[in-house]
């Protein structure tokens, strides 16, 4: 029987070199530690998110039942109302 030695492959095709200001790279490190992930991995992890495409609900699904809706004697609302009603 053949052993195989354990190897570490990472499948990464590229490497590119990205510039930050000093506050986002304070923010990259203290998130990596914080989550015990490379700074890399915290950046690819932030671009996947960023990047994925998901359907608008899943995307503002947080804000669901946050919208202050104002009274209906509002004189703003109410302007709005009589200028755009349509029976």
């Amino acid at each position: 029987m053949t052993a195989i030695a354990p190897a570490y492959h990472v499948c990464m095709s590229r490497t590119i070199a990205v510039r930050v200001d000093a506050d986002l790279e304070k923010a990259l490190d203290d998130r990596a530690r914080a989550s015990g992930m490379t700074v890399s991995e915290v950046v690819r992890e932030a671009l996947r998110e960023a990047l994925a495409e998901r359907p608008l609900s899943e995307r503002i699904g947080h804000l669901r039942g946050t919208l202050r809706v104002r009274r209906d004697d509002d004189p703003w609302r109410r302007a709005l109302r009589e200028r755009n009603w349509r029976p």
